[in-house]
């Protein structure tokens, strides 16, 4: 189809060093320069976009838009105008006046000849008859003299005069290596924070399935520990500035380049993910990311981001609030992170071993060794260690192994009908109790082994008697293990050990006020360890010489 003759010229102006160093020197990765042409369909009102990626041949991407499109006067006067700032001639707001606008310098044209040599705009209003293809080469505008290039123009019928968007194919792409297209995906969902419902982006192989543009592309894959919503009150960063944003601390290591805080400025990446000054030594910062939507860094008259958007200029005072401000964020989330990260550990403890760490060592009433145990819980449960979750119960296990809950209690090897015995005092800690206990079972035994019937001291005496004992402790060494005299000191030993526990302790808790006994640290849970351990020894030379009928 012939030009319209109404049309006006179309021409491109500009210095040639321009294109050069704006130009294919500002973007050399193909998510970048897709994302300006992503960016302009959204200023444009657009619905939907497709980002199509042909490997065929000579690669090329094609970037499909359902905006308002442009007239030929737009081309002339907008598109083709290198250094135009819409905000400032257009309000800052779409044609909708539902949008604000992302492009500001009017260079991201430029961009495209940082990945490909050929670009071809087909676009077009509603209302009007025909489609306006322009294709701009990269050699023909290098070579173009006086820095004036006239593109090639063409018009294409339109089946319907309704039809509108605008369609812009890159061709000749520079790069050697195929695009992938979900790497693609992944990158342009870090480039964009679009929160508007009405805007969908997908890309895809030409004839493939298309892969959604989402926040859920960029962090959907991170399995979440916890997250907070920004702005976080934070009193030593005085009053917030006007951000919004999400903060998420991942139960795995992140990726390097997911680590950190994005910025986005108008649903459009402004800074890379970074700590802001926060020194990045402890190893929880290899846990957190999340954006921070800070819009109003474009509503004053300084440009703060760069060209290429990948960083911010922190020495605009604006811009300077807000990089003290995230700062101060970060630190606070390291903070909470510490707290919530520890009680999940405790509580993943509690669920799988069946294991209370604060219980475990409150249980230990000998503080030294309690703190002992604390401080290795303390690294196998910190945040700051990065202990998988079989290593982590591994290691407790094997602890609780060496000391276990009332560890001052097993620690003492007691008898096992000691334990028994005295356990369940023990634990509640009535040490009196426990010990009283133990004892009774004791006499019990000595009665049923001895046959002796009769009072608990008496039983003692007529047991272990030394010219004619009913229990001869001393005999499992006769003859010859030991001597007779040795074998007489052990029956006094035994007999004397028994009554002097009873006199010593059992007659004194069956007479006595206990809370006195307690109040007074007469008997303390060391005594009671040191009497049950006694007595643990006293069992077991019983045991020996003539072991209890079974009940």
């Amino acid at each position: 189809m012939e030009l319209n003759h109404e049309d006006p010229e179309l021409k491109l102006s500009f210095d040639p060093r321009t294109i050069e160093h704006l130009g294919f020197k500002m973007y050399s990765r193909l998510p970048n320069a897709v994302a300006e042409l992503v960016a302009n369909s959204y200023d444009a009102d657009a619905v939907h976009v497709d980002v199509v990626v042909d490997t065929s041949g000579k690669q090329s991407v094609r970037v499909t838009d359902d905006g308002h499109g442009m007239s030929p006067q737009d081309l002339a006067d907008k598109y083709l105008r290198i250094g135009r700032n819409r905000r400032t001639e257009d309000n800052g707001y779409s044609e909708s006046g539902k949008r604000r606008v992302a492009g500001r310098k009017g260079l991201g044209k430029l961009a495209l000849f940082g990945i490909g040599s050929k670009i071809t705009i087909r676009t077009k209003r509603a209302g009007t008859p025909a489609w306006k293809v322009v294709t701009l080469k990269w050699e023909d505008l290098r070579r173009a003299a006086g820095g004036d290039y006239m593109p090639g123009q063409t018009s294409e019928p339109a089946a319907d005069p309704a039809e509108h968007g605008t369609v812009i194919t890159v061709e000749e792409l520079k790069r050697k290596t195929q695009v992938d297209v979900s790497e693609l995906a992944s990158s342009l969902a870090q480039l964009f924070n679009y929160v508007d419902g009405g805007f969908n982006v997908t890309a895809s192989n030409r004839g493939g399935r298309p892969i959604a543009i989402t926040r859920d592309l960029r962090y959907g894959a991170i399995e979440e520990e916890t997250r907070w919503e920004v702005p976080i009150d934070v009193p030593e960063a005085g009053v917030a500035p006007a951000v919004v944003g999400v903060v998420i601390a991942a139960k795995k290591p992140l990726r390097q380049e997911l680590r950190g805080l994005t910025i986005y400025v108008k649903g459009r990446l402004a800074n890379d993910p970074e700590f802001f000054g926060v020194p990045e030594s402890s190893y929880a910062y290899s846990y957190i990311t999340g954006y921070i939507e800070a819009d109003y860094l474009d509503d004053q008259d300084e440009d703060v981001v760069a060209t290429d958007r990948r960083s911010i200029n922190w020495d605009s005072p604006k811009a300077a609030a807000l990089r003290e401000y995230l700062a101060a964020v970060l630190r606070e989330v390291a903070r909470l992170r510490r707290g919530t990260r520890r009680t999940a550990k405790e509580k993943e403890l509690r669920e799988d071993l069946g294991i209370d760490v604060e219980q475990w060592t409150e249980t230990i009433e000998d503080q030294a060794a309690a703190d002992s145990v604390r401080q290795v819980l303390e690294v196998a449960i910190s945040p700051d260690t990065e202990l998988s979750n079989k290593d982590r119960e591994s290691l407790v296990l094997n602890l609780m192994a060496i000391a276990p809950e009332y560890a001052d209690f097993h620690w003492r090897s007691l008898h096992p009908d000691v334990q028994t015995a005295a356990t369940t005092s023990y634990k509640k800690g009535e040490y009196f109790y426990a010990l009283l206990e133990a004892i009774k079972v004791y006499v019990k035994d000595v009665q049923a082994v001895s046959g002796v019937n009769a009072d608990e001291f008496n039983t003692i005496q007529a047991a272990f008697a030394v010219k004619q004992p009913k229990i001869d402790v001393a005999a499992p060494y006769l003859p010859g293990k030991v001597t007779e005299q040795t074998a007489k000191n052990i029956r006094e030993a035994q007999k004397a050990i028994s009554e002097a526990l009873w006199q010593g302790f059992r007659s004194p808790i069956a007479h006595e006020v206990l809370d006195q006994l307690k109040d007074h640290e007469v008997f303390s849970y060391q005594d009671c360890l040191d009497a049950l351990s006694i007595l643990s020894h006293l069992r077991r030379r019983i045991e020996k010489a003539a072991p209890p009928p079974q009940p």
